[in-house]
């Protein structure tokens, strides 16, 4: 299974990319020296300057070659294209009836688009100068005047300079864009992947892996429930209802920003939070859950007051061991599970108005000034629990 991360592919990664790509050039480099050698020993004597230029920088791409891990990747680039403009300059030198060798500087043109990086703008300027100024260089040397077409040669060859740097720069822009494109659109799909799966708290530049699930020793668990909705759906009907909901949702969503908390999923007039989804204990997470549910209560308030609702929202808030994950093949999605969950929903319902309910173990983490009642759990669902605590509103 394929980690989710949260973002694009590490530095390391993409020096190893154009440490690939160097290693491609240097064997490129290589072999073409080597499909020279016929030539070589038909044209040239073994102790000519021609083969002992041939062999010296030969020897040189191999020594760099077999070295290349052992050397950064900035000085490879730099011995790369050095030992490229180097030994191109001396057979054009030694070779002087070689007039179109010139045109492999071209290449360097090419070459220096895939291996620099932006953070590497001037050195790669540097070695674009480089092979348009030699190219130019040789163009100039190669010119003779008293051939009928030697100006038109000349101008061929200038044109062709300014060709290729414009192709180049037609390129790399492109190649810009479509990076710029392609992190656009990693960016969003990051951006909805985070809306579906939480981070995961062991490692927090990935997505909680689907098909994992964890157990947690102490998480608070929120269930809040709309009171009256079912009586407004119908007074409404299911277009407005689903707008309001949409906005109060909203608003919801900034609250658990602000106060720290996760939320899980909505059903329906549903509301679901989780705190704490650690593996240390940690009991703050109940001041946390409480300070949530309380401002969730004043909002709710305000929201149906400033639109002439009659609607208030129950909240059960539980604490204890759970199970968190993902299970499932089809449209799976993040959930909780155990006892911890099964006793918030239920205190949810059990919650009277202007308070909220919450476990024994939640109110043990709280200031006893908080807490305004002790009240019987009627419900058999959950015999190790006997009563719950009625919280005040701040």
């Amino acid at each position: 299974m394929l980690p989710l991360t949260t973002s694009l592919p590490a530095s390391q990664r993409t020096a190893e990319q154009v440490r690939h790509t160097l290693n491609l050039t240097l064997l490129l480099f290589t072999t073409a020296m080597l499909l020279q050698l016929p030539a070589l020993f038909y044209f040239t004597q073994p102790d000519s300057l021609q083969s002992y230029n041939w062999l010296g920088h030969f020897l040189a791409l191999l020594t760099l070659l077999l070295a290349q891990r052992q050397v950064s990747l900035n000085c490879l680039k730099v011995a790369l294209f050095m030992l490229y403009y180097s030994y191109l300059t001396w057979v054009l030198i030694l070779w002087p009836g070689l007039s179109n060798t010139h045109y492999y500087y071209l290449l360097a043109v090419v070459i220096s688009g895939f291996v620099f990086t932006r953070a590497e703008r001037l050195v790669q300027v540097t070695v674009l100068s480089g092979a348009i100024f030699l190219f130019s260089l040789f163009s100039i040397l190669h010119y003779q005047p008293q051939l009928e077409f030697g100006l038109l040669r000349l101008t061929n060859d200038l044109t062709l300079g300014a060709l290729s740097l414009g192709i180049y720069r037609v390129l790399r822009q492109q190649t810009l864009n479509r990076w710029q494109g392609l992190r656009g659109a990693h960016q969003s799909s990051v951006n909805t992947l985070s809306q579906l799966l939480p981070k995961d708290p062991e490692q927090p530049a990935r997505f909680w892996q689907p098909g994992k699930t964890r157990r947690y020793p102490f998480a608070c668990v929120l269930f809040a429930d709309l009171s009256g909705y079912t009586t407004l759906n119908r007074q409404y009907g299911d277009r407005a209802i689903l707008t309001g909901l949409k906005r109060l949702y909203s608003h919801i969503d900034s609250l658990c920003d602000q106060f720290s908390v996760e939320k899980i999923k909505t059903n329906g007039d549903q509301y679901m939070v989780v705190s704490n989804l650690q593996t240390q204990t940690d009991h703050s997470c109940c001041m946390h859950m409480y300070e949530f549910a309380s401002a969730l209560h004043l909002m709710i308030a305000r929201y149906s007051e400033n639109h002439q609702l009659n609607c208030t929202v129950r909240i059960g808030i539980a604490t204890g061991p759970l199970t968190a994950g993902i299970i499932g093949k089809n449209r799976p999605y993040f959930d909780l599970w155990g006892e911890t969950v099964n006793l918030a929903a239920c205190l949810e319902q059990q919650a009277k108005r202007q308070y909220i309910a919450a476990c024994p173990v939640t109110a043990k983490h709280l200031s006893s000034h908080l807490v305004a009642a002790k009240t019987s759990l009627t419900n058999r669902k959950h015999p190790g629990t006997e009563f719950y605590y009625q919280l005040k509103i701040t």
